[in-house]
């Protein structure tokens, strides 16, 4: 198949299951997910869909991953169906969602250089080894 046209098909079941996710799947357990990107192999018999999902913490991520992928998992035929309705190609391609790695590893890059930044609280001088800190006084 020719390249253009397989970035083309590519582009349009990428927005087409970004708007069933949206607008068609009601399901209280997926998650905010973000179709990333979608392949397509050269037969057009298999499409990789591949997508993240956003948490405000990393255990929430890790519940709110597990969720989504087993309701994703559950609505692959129905993505699927619903995807083939608006193609114009003779056969539909089978749908597997895939968890986008790169996008997480990001996610978790920029939460560690956040908690970097963060001011240290300022801690009280400890006495040296003579027990007087510095500017203490004797008293005589």
């Amino acid at each position: 198949m020719n390249e253009r046209r397989i970035q083309r098909l590519q582009e349009q079941i990428k927005e087409r299951l970004a708007e069933i996710l949206l607008r068609d799947l009601a399901d209280p357990k997926l998650g905010l997910v973000t179709i990333t990107r979608v392949t397509l192999d050269a037969e057009f018999t298999t499409c990789k869909a591949y997508w993240s999902v956003i948490a405000p913490t990393a255990v929430g991520e890790l519940k709110a991953r597990q969720n989504s992928e087993a309701v994703l998992n559950r609505a692959a035929g129905f993505c699927q169906r619903e995807i083939g309705k608006g193609l114009n190609t003779r056969t539909i391609p089978r749908l597997q969602f895939l968890f986008d790695e790169g996008i997480s590893g990001a996610v978790r890059v920029n939460r560690m250089l956040g908690e970097l930044n963060q001011p240290k609280p300022e801690t009280p001088p400890t006495s040296g080894p003579g027990g007087a800190g510095p500017g203490d006084s004797p008293i005589s």
